[in-house]
This record gives structure tokens, C-alpha cells and sequence, in this order.
């Protein structure tokens, strides 16, 4: 009987795993409007690595979309440069896992997925063509982007001895769980944090520059426009707070006025009373300046869409101008909608985004999302794909899995490594040096970049 039971044990254990992996593929090839009937054709060879996704074990197989093209990854031993040892002969144990903490909602998820799959089969394609013995596995967590959820989620990470995740995307969640990665000695790069008070010395590392800059390129940009008064609203968390009082600062320094703005909960969908009082607040200023003079800042992620929906049911929040940040850039949830989407041409909405570069790597990764997606990705898909690679090149360079010998080299192997999102320099904090943005704005019902600062000359060009 306990050989039987044994049996019957791993035959249901491994049902369950074919379950939860065609439950898997099937939720995260349909994201975004993924063509099932065209019966698409991947153009990489699926990783032969497991992921966790949810705590549940199962084959991480590559995504299916509507790939039309092979596109092959630019050539890396060139750009990245060979050690002056044979990597061929390694300490390394034969997989090495990562963790990847992302959220599984919104309108990035599928683009994210690609891209951090995209990164990982690159990656482990230059490891194959240089002899490295080795190859890398990502364990993915959804955070559902909630700074709880992922102090939750990064526990078992750690438990089970891996040490290097890739994210979270949010500063909030990076705020809520740096003090449980440093005390265990783990070590995290986000793509997309941008907190300024998160720019300390310790075990995370961030793509993109903080919102110092972001703060500065919005009050030069408000300057630009003839905007003399700003009434923002934003979000009530670390990332939400820290723009605010970045781009308060900077705009002030330059004459203008801001005033204390909105503060509202991301955790709810309601917003008919910050839509009211949004609208007292900007009559207010009309009525001292002229409309042309006044502006709304809107400092929020997803639920812009919400708030914007009841911004347009007031008459005088439509005569003045919109800005937004990087977190509503792009977003086609703000595209799709047609209240939102209307709105935001009607106001003039720019958003800033940090600015890509525009090299074969990042072509190599633009074109192959825009065919697997038919969309265009975010920035920070861009800055994940590179994040695999500088984690990747740094444990080999350092023929090391130990957290604190890779974490005490990643910077200089960063500068050493020009990426999709160009060259990446990253600061005494471990934080990304780079300041060029793009604007973006929404035409005809489509996200196009309709302007970009330039950090070097500190202007302004439009199109």
C-alpha cells in the first residue's frame, strides 16, 4: 500500500504541474490582445529552465505571441569584451536562480514578461557562445505591486537561497522590503525605481535615473510652456511624495508657483471628491492668471485612467494645461480608453520618460516586442533586459555567486556595458547617472513621443 500511495502521489503531483504550467502560458500568451488563432511562431528557442510563478513550480516556457520575424541579438563579444580567464572552467554551480518580482497587472505585464524573458535567452545564448558552463533561471513572484505582497514574496526567495532578484518595479515596494535585502545579504536591481530617498548606499540598484532629475526636466518644461502656476495631484506613497517635492522644489527655484496639490490613495477607483476639489483648486489660479498660465501635474501609475475619467466631467479642468510623469507614459490603458484618451488631447497632456538610446540593441529589443506585442514597449522594458545582462556579466566576471563580491562589482561592470538603453552609468548609490527624457503625448488615440530633453545642453526639441 505505501508503494501504491507513492505512486498515486507523484502521478497527481505531476498533473498538477502540467496544470499550472498550460494555466500559465495560456494567462500570459492572451495578455494585451495576443492572437491565439494565428498560431504564431517564437523566434528564440524556448530556455530550458523551470520558473516559479505564485510559489507554483512549472516549466517556464517562452512566451507564445505574434512573432513575425527571426530577429537574432546584436553580437556581445565585441561590446562586452572577453576576461582574462578561461571561463570555461567555472565554480559555478551549473544553474543559477534569479528572482524576478514584478506586478501581474496593468498594461506593462506582457511587455515586462517578454522583455525579462527575452533578456534571460539572450543572456544565456552569449553564455553558450563564449563556453561558460553555466546558465541562468529566473524565478518569477507577482507583487501584484503592493509593497506588502512583496516583503511576502521576497521571503521565500530568500529561503530558498536565491539571492539576486530583478525588481520590483515600485519605489514603494523597493521602500518596504531594502531593510530585510541588506540584513540577508541579498542584492536587487529594479528597472523602474526612481525614489530619491531610496539613493543610498546599500544592495539595490536602479536603472533609471531618480526623480531629482525628473523633477528638474518638468519644472524646466513647465517654464517652456509659459506655465506660471501648478496645481499637482499624486500619489500618496514614497514615489508619489518624492516627485512632488522634487519638481515643487525646482519650479519654485525658477519663479513659478506650486501649490500643496492633492494627495490621493492609489487603492481605490473612486475619485470624485479629488476631482472636485482638483477643479476648485484650478479656478482658484484661473481666476489670478489666465488659463493659459496654469497647469495640472498628474503624479500617478495605473489609476490615472480613473482619475482622468472624472477629471473630464468638469468643464474648467479641461481649458488648462496636463502634464504626467513616467508613470503614466505610454500607458495604453490611457490610450485605449476613450474618455481618458480624449482628455489628454484635448488638455495638451506631455508626460516625461527617461530616454532610451536607440542602438541595435535596443532595435533588437523594440522590434521584437512591437512583433510579439504589436505594441511599443515602455522604457522599462528596456532597462529589465539590461538588468539580466549587467547581473549576468557580473557573476561572470566574478566567477562568484556570493552576493556582496557580485554587488561590490556590478558598478564598474555596468560602466563597462553599453545596453538597450545606452550607456550605463550608474552612481556611488548605485543609481543610474543617465538624465535624457522623452515626451510623450497621445494622437489620434496613440502614445508618440512629441518632444525630448536633452541633460547636455538642457533644451528642449518638439515635433
Amino acid at each position: 500500500m505505501a508503494v501504491v500511495s507513492k505512486i498515486i502521489f507523484i502521478v497527481i503531483a505531476v498533473v498538477v504541474a502540467i496544470m499550472v504550467s498550460v494555466v500559465i502560458a495560456a494567462s500570459l500568451g492572451t495578455q494585451d490582445d495576443v492572437s491565439e488563432a494565428a498560431d504564431p511562431q517564437p523566434t528564440h528557442t524556448p530556455s530550458e529552465t523551470l520558473g516559479t510563478v505564485n510559489g507554483t513550480s512549472g516549466t517556464l516556457a517562452e512566451p507564445q505571441g505574434n512573432t513575425s520575424q527571426t530577429t537574432e541579438p546584436p553580437a556581445q563579444s565585441e561590446e562586452f569584451g572577453m576576461m582574462d580567464k578561461d571561463i570555461t572552467k567555472s565554480n559555478l554551480p551549473e544553474v543559477i536562480d534569479v528572482g524576478v518580482m514584478l506586478q501581474s497587472t496593468g498594461d506593462s505585464l506582457g511587455h515586462q514578461y517578454v522583455g525579462v524573458h527575452l533578456g534571460l535567452t539572450d543572456f544565456n545564448s552569449y553564455l553558450e557562445e563564449v563556453g561558460a558552463p553555466w546558465r541562468m533561471n529566473l524565478v518569477l513572484e507577482d507583487t501584484q505591486g503592493d509593497p506588502i505582497v512583496a516583503f511576502e514574496k521576497i521571503q521565500p526567495l530568500n529561503s530558498k537561497g536565491i539571492k539576486f532578484v530583478l525588481g520590483p518595479e515600485s519605489s514603494a515596494e523597493i521602500h518596504h522590503i531594502k531593510s530585510y535585502v541588506d540584513s540577508n545579504d541579498m542584492v536587487l536591481i529594479s528597472p523602474s525605481s526612481i525614489s530619491p530617498s531610496l539613493a543610498i548606499a546599500d544592495n539595490v540598484f536602479r536603472m533609471i535615473p531618480d526623480h531629482t532629475q525628473q523633477g528638474k526636466v518638468l519644472a524646466l518644461l513647465f517654464q517652456e510652456k509659459g506655465i506660471k502656476a501648478v496645481v499637482p495631484i499624486y500619489r500618496a506613497d514614497v514615489w508619489g511624495d518624492d516627485l512632488y517635492k522634487t519638481t515643487k522644489n525646482s519650479f519654485e527655484a525658477l519663479g513659478g508657483v506650486m501649490d500643496e496639490g492633492i494627495r490621493y490613495s492609489p487603492e481605490v477607483t473612486v475619485y470624485s471628491t479629488e476631482a472636485n476639489l482638483l477643479s476648485s483648486l484650478v479656478g482658484k489660479y484661473v481666476n489670478e492668471y489666465s488659463a493659459d498660465e496654469v497647469a495640472v501635474l498628474m503624479i500617478g501609475f495605473s489609476e490615472t485612467v480613473y482619475l482622468l475619467n472624472y477629471a473630464a466631467s468638469y468643464d474648467n479642468l479641461e481649458t488648462v494645461r496636463w502634464f504626467g510623469s513616467d508613470g503614466s507614459s505610454n500607458d495604453g490603458t490611457l490610450s485605449i480608453d476613450p474618455i481618458s484618451s480624449k482628455f489628454i488631447q484635448n488638455t495638451n497632456f506631455v508626460s516625461t520618460q527617461f530616454a532610451t538610446s536607440t542602438n541595435e540593441i535596443y532595435q533588437h529589443v523594440n522590434d521584437y516586442l512591437i512583433d510579439f506585442k504589436s505594441s511599443s514597449p515602455n522604457a522599462y522594458v528596456f532597462s529589465l533586459y539590461d538588468s539580466v545582462w549587467v547581473l549576468g556579466k557580473t557573476i561572470l566576471e566574478t566567477d562568484s555567486v556570493d552576493p556582496l563580491t557580485v554587488r561590490d562589482a556590478i558598478i564598474d561592470v555596468a560602466s563597462r556595458h553599453t545596453g538597450a538603453i545606452g550607456t550605463i552609468n550608474l552612481n556611488e548609490f548605485g543609481d543610474s547617472t543617465t538624465s535624457n527624457y522623452d515626451l510623450w503625448s497621445i494622437r489620434d488615440g496613440e502614445w508618440y513621443v512629441s518632444g525630448h530633453f536633452d541633460a547636455d545642453s538642457g533644451t528642449f526639441s518638439f515635433t
